[in-house]
């Protein structure tokens, strides 16, 4: 038994974020894969999920568009909304061969576009979250997104 739990006492802690905010539970730096299977997929906080949605279970990410048969080269992704995600940030890398958009949640704004040449060169985004809708995206468009990104190449020698 943990010895600060003995007698009825609590743990407590000095980490300061809101827990009543469903991005609190990715306090910790898990690493996730997620496959798109060719289709728009929607990143979601909450703890169910639907057809196209995919479950936040870490904040580093590893994504593949993975299209099949042909068609277009460039994916969509879009993010949890903003209320649900102040103060959150994600780590995405695309180690797929297309192209991703990533857009709010509603699929207007598009926050960053993240390429992929090969399996084995690819762009990787720092995303992060002010939990509002009211300020503009670094991409530059009119939209009106909480959401941030900066994209970084990756580059292997």
């Amino acid at each position: 038994m943990i010895p600060a739990l003995m007698g009825g006492r609590k743990l407590s802690h000095s980490l300061d974020f809101d827990s009543t905010s469903a991005a609190s539970a990715l306090l910790r730096l898990g690493v996730q894969t997620i496959d798109m299977a060719g289709a728009t997929t929607t990143l979601v906080t909450k703890q169910t999920s639907t057809s196209g949605e995919v479950q936040l279970k870490g904040q580093i990410i590893n994504i593949d568009a993975n299209l099949t048969g042909g068609g277009t080269s460039v994916q969509e992704l879009r993010l949890p909304p903003e209320e649900d995600s102040e103060g959150l940030f994600l780590i995405m890398y695309n180690f797929g061969g297309e192209q991703i958009t990533i857009k709010d949640d509603a699929g207007s704004t598009t926050v960053a576009v993240i390429d992929s040449v090969g399996a084995s060169t690819g762009e990787f985004v720092l995303l992060w979250c002010d939990g509002t809708a009211t300020s503009g995206d670094t991409e530059g468009d009119d939209g009106d997104s909480g959401w941030r990104g900066n994209v970084f190449p990756h580059d292997k020698a």
